[in-house]
């Protein structure tokens, strides 16, 4: 069952993606990029196209954490440092590069991209499980499915902490919903640590243990992990910097400041002015179908996620990487696999998905900023 709801899926999106990547080699590129060197000779770690597309933009900085660890290069709010990316992707980067005879910049990419497809691979075969459970197995393959569909999907490939986000957000409410708070809360803490907005994982995982009843205490105690997880991180970079909020001050230099929902809503501060409408919509698409969720007794803890999961942007002020988050909003896909038993709403995903994502990919290839 692995192999057909979940490898071979994997494999020819992983591939067409390849493909994508390759045919792109043809066109120019984006002399915009932060990395001039990398742009004129069109590859960043490895020469070879199809496998270098996947180290972009934000890959340096995780790669540069793993590395070198955290480094402050001035004032925080406003010159962009490694500070601001969270510490667990690159620290499993790190570990696992330890067992890898090279020491070269190609080293630690392929490492990470073996950290992020491993982690792909594992949480699509926990989603699968956790969908089968709560629906059945079609529905179940057609959440997997558009997962690796979604236009900003091809991250979840990339040496990117996205993965890792959905495999430990999955396997955190999948412990919750059997009974295993414990488990549940220590994977939340695990999150935490993985990027910006996975501290809220606490919220479903609260409403799980209100919900049981038995053994309240102990199951809400260990929905609080996932704070104790951000408060170590916040710790460290306070240790480092001086600054105990160095953790939101980071985000200044992305153009990400505290500002209220009507105002990213209605005002938001555009980073990309094309992009920005696609971006809005992902977040409308997550949180539509994380609302429908709640209408279920079995699925209101993924709707609750799902709208939890967008705080952090509806906060920012800005929809920059919005489809990247909504990326890992596995409730939005599983509310999606029910929806598609229908033929028609299942041929207009994947077509519209499918064309979206290979467009982005294109550009994304070539040095453009797509998320």
């Amino acid at each position: 069952m692995f192999f057909r709801a979940v490898l071979l899926p994997f494999a020819w999106t992983r591939l067409l993606l390849a493909a994508v990547a390759w045919f792109g080699d043809q066109m120019s590129v984006s002399w915009s990029y932060p990395v001039a060197a990398a742009a004129r000779r069109g590859w960043q770690f490895v020469p070879a196209p199809w496998l270098d597309a996947f180290g972009r933009w934000d890959s340096t900085w995780y790669l540069d954490v793993a590395r070198k660890g955290y480094e402050v290069r001035g004032p925080l709010a406003s010159v962009q440092s490694n500070v601001a990316f969270f510490p667990l992707y690159p620290w499993t980067v790190r570990m696992l590069h330890a067992l890898v005879p090279g020491r070269g910049e190609e080293s630690w990419y392929l490492t990470a991209l073996a950290v992020s497809n491993g982690a792909l691979l594992a949480a699509l075969w926990l989603l699968w499980r956790l969908v089968r459970d709560v629906a059945d197995e079609d529905t179940a393959s057609r959440t997997v499915l558009y997962v690796l569909l979604f236009p900003f999907g091809f991250v979840l490939s990339s040496a990117y902490p996205e993965s890792l986000f959905l495999l430990l957000s999955v396997a955190s409410l999948g412990a919750a919903l059997k009974g295993r708070p414990g488990l549940a809360g220590m994977l939340g803490l695990l999150l935490a640590l993985t990027r910006p907005g996975g501290v809220l994982v606490a919220v479903p995982l609260a409403w799980i243990a209100l919900e049981r009843g038995a053994r309240k205490l102990p199951a809400l105690a260990a929905a609080a992990l996932p704070g104790v997880g951000l408060a170590l991180h916040a710790g460290l970079l306070w240790r480092l910097t001086g600054d105990p909020l160095a953790l939101f001050h980071a985000q200044g230099a992305w153009g990400r400041s505290f500002a209220a929902p009507w105002t990213t809503l209605l005002q938001p501060r555009q980073f990309h002015p094309r992009l920005g409408p696609l971006e809005a919509l992902c977040v409308a698409l997550v949180a539509v179908l994380g609302a429908w969720l709640l209408r279920r007794r079995e699925t209101r803890a993924f709707g609750l996620w799902a709208l939890v999961s967008l705080v952090p942007v509806l906060l920012s002020g800005t929809f920059l990487s919005a489809g990247r988050f909504a990326a890992v909003a596995f409730p939005a896909f599983l509310a999606l696999g029910v929806l598609g038993h229908r033929p028609a709403v299942d041929r207009a995903v994947v077509a519209t998905f499918s064309f979206a994502q290979a467009i982005l990919f294109f550009f994304w290839a070539r040095f453009f900023w797509v998320g």
